[in-house]
């Protein structure tokens, strides 16, 4: 890989799913070591497993929606390649990032299916990790990379919600 092209990434610290995976890994250990409990106990009559199912199934749908939007427009999906295009359609209308988004929620939903207490107690760790590890370098990249286009999309274009 050439100095230039290794160059032209936002230089993130590990892949963005990595860090759901970590969320995931700690909120199962903390849950099994302090007996912590505020959810229902799960199960397929619980109206909070069946809302933790509808949110997981949201957040997968916007995380897909999102990396496709990727595709169809002809750039790279992962991080660690350079960025082609300005993506500004599909989900890209109401979020700037709705992969991060999906994987966020994705926890919510996941701790709600499963009574994960510290999945929710983490949730906004892992949006605060998003936010401050991820967001902020690939912002500062395409501000460099694509300029006005992209300030305007930031003005435009809420970064969460």
């Amino acid at each position: 890989m050439s100095a230039e092209r290794a160059n032209d990434t936002p230089g993130l610290m590990m892949p963005p799913p990595i860090f759901l995976i970590i969320a995931i890994v700690v909120a199962l250990i903390l849950d099994w070591l302090t007996g912590l409990r505020f959810l229902a106990t799960p199960g397929l009559g619980s109206l909070q497993s069946w809302l933790g199912l509808t949110v997981s199934t949201a957040a997968v749908a916007l995380a897909v929606t999102g990396a496709t939007e990727f595709r169809r427009s002809g750039t790279n999906v992962n991080p660690f390649q350079p960025a082609l295009k300005l993506v500004t359609s599909g989900p890209y209308r109401f979020t700037r990032n709705p992969m991060y988004l999906g994987m966020v929620l994705f926890l919510v939903g996941l701790s709600l299916m499963f009574s994960l207490e510290w999945g929710l107690i983490l949730t906004p760790v892992l949006w605060l990790a998003y936010d401050r590890l991820v967001v902020a370098r690939e912002e500062a990249y395409l501000t460099g990379k694509f300029g006005p286009p992209y300030s305007e999309f930031l003005t435009r274009t809420r970064r969460w919600l």
